[in-house]
């Protein structure tokens, strides 16, 4: 009867054991495919580098410029001025010149410009011409004549001149930037719990 007692604790010793093997082989397969399996997760990163740019600077430089002044000298301005002058004008004038025949004699004729004025009372003779003959005269009087003067006078004239002037002109330069840009990254993750595992194992059906 002890035997037999015996026997039915063993039985129930390996069932048990068997029970929680079984239970613990269930356990850690749950445990393995929640944990050990991993996907792959993609993301992108924000990262720098260094790249070339191109820039325009105003560049300062000296250069001659040239410019023009007026500059004032002395000078003669000639003009002509109408002045009044005194001078000797010649003219023509009439004067009456008497001629008497002499005694017992006569003119028979007094010429042209000439008138007989008396006769005589015995023959009816021309004992007198009388003539008005032109003579030249002068008289001054004031006329007015162009007279070519002179004056002094400030004048102008143009010269060109030279300066030195900075300008400034457009310079293409190169500098050394830092940008940003995104680039693609992934990592392993647990497939249900998201964190990052160190290893990939990628089991169908599950990781995709």
């Amino acid at each position: 009867m002890s035997r037999k007692k015996d026997k039915k604790e063993s039985e129930h010793k390996n069932r048990s054991n068997l029970y929680f093997f079984i239970g613990l082989g269930i356990f850690l397969l749950i445990a393995f495919m929640v944990i050990v399996p991993t996907k792959t997760h993609h993301y992108e990163v924000e990262v720098s580098y260094t790249d070339t740019e191109t820039y325009t600077e105003k560049e300062p430089y000296e250069t001659q410029e040239s410019y023009q002044v007026q500059e004032p000298y002395p000078g003669v301005e000639y003009y002509t001025d109408n002045v009044p002058v005194e001078q000797s004008v010649p003219y023509t004038d009439y004067e009456t010149i008497v001629y008497n025949a002499p005694s017992r004699q006569y003119y028979s004729s007094c010429g042209s410009d000439c008138t007989c004025t008396d006769y005589s009372f015995l023959t009816g003779d021309c004992i007198q011409c009388t003539c008005s003959v032109a003579v030249i005269r002068y008289k001054n009087q004031i006329v007015y004549q162009d007279i070519q003067k002179e004056r002094p006078v400030t004048k102008y004239r143009t010269l060109t001149k030279y300066r030195t002037v900075t300008k400034y002109r457009d310079v293409e330069k190169t500098r050394e930037v830092m940008r940003t840009k995104m680039e693609p990254r992934q990592m392993e993750v647990n497939w249900i719990l998201g964190f990052k595992m160190p290893f990939k194992l990628h089991i169908p059906y599950i990781s995709d």
